[in-house]
């Protein structure tokens, strides 16, 4: 699936560890990537957040946000990582690589806090004239078309930097409005933001479900799926890969 998205700059969530992530790209994308960075967070599972970027595409200096606190403690539940990339043309992106909270026993104020987190640390890098990319696994939808998860309201309102990809012209989601498991709205959970700096380089995006299986026990008829895959647990993954085109 990574390999058919063709991404020069690819997020992930729920990495193992830098190891597994070398040989995945070795063994199973044939190389495709040049760089491939996982810093350990917080999850004493191993759930992990990475970035691997193609050749040209190097990543410059490195940010963790694993020990960032609040007046409740320790804000993300694995981490907000943040890299900085350059593009073979010489644009520098900051890429903010994050997993919130899952939905498991509620989480939405957990979520609620690392969605203001997350706009701070945006605040600063705009405010310093950075290009800021926002992805990742955010764990909420809504549940009301034209409105937003209600606890990742700072990425969206309150004069946001940002704009959601869901947002933009021309993103294509497809027949169904959501990324995780059956796809409905409720279940829009992973996402990607750009600074408004980026919005004149943006050339299209879409919602790409091909290694999408989900929970059911039949093949899905609402979205296209590989051939190869012939029940739940071979699918590439629970969640869809969601890409944007920006030309820098």
């Amino acid at each position: 699936m990574s390999s058919q998205i063709g991404a020069d700059i690819l997020g992930l969530v729920e990495v193992e560890d830098r190891t597994a992530l070398l040989r995945f790209n070795r063994d199973l994308l044939g190389g495709l990537y040049r760089h491939v960075m996982l810093v350990d967070g917080n999850d004493d599972r191993g759930i992990d957040v990475a970035i691997m970027t193609r050749n040209g595409f190097d990543i410059g200096s490195i940010r963790s946000n694993v020990d960032k606190t609040d007046s409740k403690g320790i804000i993300f539940s694995r981490d907000c990582a943040e890299y900085e990339v350059r593009t073979p043309k010489g644009a520098v992106i900051h890429v903010l690589v994050n997993h919130f909270k899952s939905q498991s026993g509620g989480g939405g104020a957990k979520r609620k806090r690392q969605a203001k987190a997350v706009r701070k640390i945006v605040d600063e890098l705009v405010k310093a004239g950075a290009h800021v990319v926002v992805v990742g696994d955010l764990n909420e939808g809504s549940t009301v078309s034209g409105s937003q998860a209600p606890n990742l309201a700072r990425l969206f309102k309150d004069k946001s930097p940002l704009i959601d990809c869901y947002s933009l012209p021309g993103f294509d989601v497809g027949n169904r409005p959501g990324t995780f498991d059956s796809c409905v709205l409720r279940n829009r959970f992973d996402y990607i933001f750009i600074s408004k700096s980026l919005r004149p380089f943006y050339t299209g995006g879409r919602v790409f479900r091909k290694g999408l299986w989900g929970s059911r026990e039949k093949r899905p008829t609402l979205w296209e799926t590989y051939p190869e895959i012939t029940v739940s647990k071979e699918g590439a993954s629970d969640h869809s890969a969601v890409v944007i085109e920006l030309n820098l």
